[in-house]
């Protein structure tokens, strides 16, 4: 039996050997429990904005992964047995700000109900994004209340009541952006030096107000403004700042499927859709067949569209492909590198699909007029 100096000892030793593994290798290792039915069940790892992948199994109920320490980001999970019985997963991630050993006790049927001890940051993030979700929660509720159960089930352009519920739907959601917008400055004056801060505001300086997101983004402390996470909130915010509504969008060149190099400012003189899509993107190839809808409708009349593809490298076939198949006979362009693509940089695009509707001279007329309501837009301004 050991004496309480030997446990003292140990324990010790094992502390300073983590502690020399930390700042050998930098690296955090995830060390976690699941129930033992589970064990041979692989666990992934995953991070594409570090590049990182990676996997193990769980043994006698146990697991243990480690990853280098690449600085402060959300390692992504997803459980192999949950993808295979219900044929998709809901990925869990974890908000990391420093090396250190998380610990976890993961539901592999449900990785999301999954618990964490040992990261802080973590805590903070889930817990602000949980009063979240009970908030849209209260929307779908309201929407249920007013429209009956079946509301959200299959609903439809079709549908007599879509453009009633569609209305209502945006003031719930414009009455509920505006209580987020004042939860998080209120997150961020409490914890203006947490990397979760960071976190949440470049998850979200895409769906608030310029003037909010500076707004916001000033009250964070020093100590991740210059992380990648930091760096893209305030480029974002310059980026939406040169390309707000009333001003004129600012020119490009990129290659076409041919390879020829194609300005915006080639196409003044019309009225140009600027759509940033991929054909990787679910959404964005159902939004294609209304965009195509219009195309045709108002072409003649003085309509264009340039697409630009958010497709990756080495991915042009899938890219080619997709415009054949969606009919999107109009200008295409992209540098192929993805998320990296120098235009969506420049218009700090977030998430796809999102367009802009430019004027005969090139000016800034709407932002994310889709559906129904670009064919709307383009009476207003084309049938006159």
């Amino acid at each position: 039996m050991k004496t309480t100096t030997q446990c003292v000892l140990f324990l010790l030793i094992t502390n300073l050997a983590f502690a020399q593994l930390k700042e050998e290798k930098s690296v955090v290792l995830f060390t976690g429990t699941a129930d033992t039915i589970f064990n041979g069940t692989t666990l992934v790892l995953y991070n594409k904005a570090v590049g990182i992948h990676d996997s193990v199994l769980v043994n006698h109920g146990k697991f243990e992964i480690s990853v280098p320490y690449k600085g402060p980001t959300r390692y992504m999970f997803y459980s192999k047995f949950e993808l295979k019985k219900k044929g998709g997963y809901s990925p869990y991630g974890i908000l990391i700000s420093e090396p250190g050993i998380i610990q976890m006790d993961a539901n592999m049927e449900t990785l999301s109900n999954s618990v964490v001890k040992n990261a802080p940051e973590n805590k903070l993030y889930m817990d602000f994004t949980k009063q979240g979700n009970t908030a849209r929660q209260g929307i779908n509720d309201k929407l249920i209340a007013k429209f009956g159960p079946d509301v959200l089930k299959n609903l439809n352009q079709k549908d007599p009541q879509y453009d009633e519920i569609i209305k209502y739907y945006k003031v719930l959601n414009d009455e509920n952006n505006k209580l987020e917008v004042e939860r998080l400055k209120t997150f961020i004056k409490l914890h203006n030096n947490s990397f979760a801060s960071v976190y949440l505001l470049n998850s979200l300086v895409s769906n608030i107000s310029v003037v909010n997101a500076q707004s916001l983004y000033n009250l964070l402390g020093p100590k991740y403004k210059e992380t990648s996470y930091g760096k893209n909130i305030a480029s974002t915010i310059e980026a939406r700042k040169i390309t707000a509504i009333g001003k004129i969008a600012p020119d490009f060149e990129q290659a076409d499927t041919a390879g020829k190099m194609i300005k915006l400012s080639s196409l003044r003189g019309q009225y140009v859709l600027l759509d940033f899509w991929a054909s990787w993107c679910i959404p964005c190839r159902e939004e294609n067949p209304n965009v195509v809808k219009a195309y045709k409708k108002f072409n003649k009349k003085g309509f264009t569209v340039m697409g630009v593809s958010l497709d990756q490298p080495g991915k042009k076939e899938a890219w080619l492909s997709a415009i054949k198949q969606d009919g999107l006979t109009w200008t295409n362009v992209s540098d192929l590198k993805f998320w990296n693509n120098e235009v969506v940089k420049l218009y700090g695009v977030q998430a796809v699909p999102q367009n802009f509707l430019l004027d005969k001279e090139g000016k800034i007329i709407a932002i994310n007029v889709k559906g129904e309501a670009l064919d709307q837009k383009l009476t207003e301004i084309l049938m006159k």
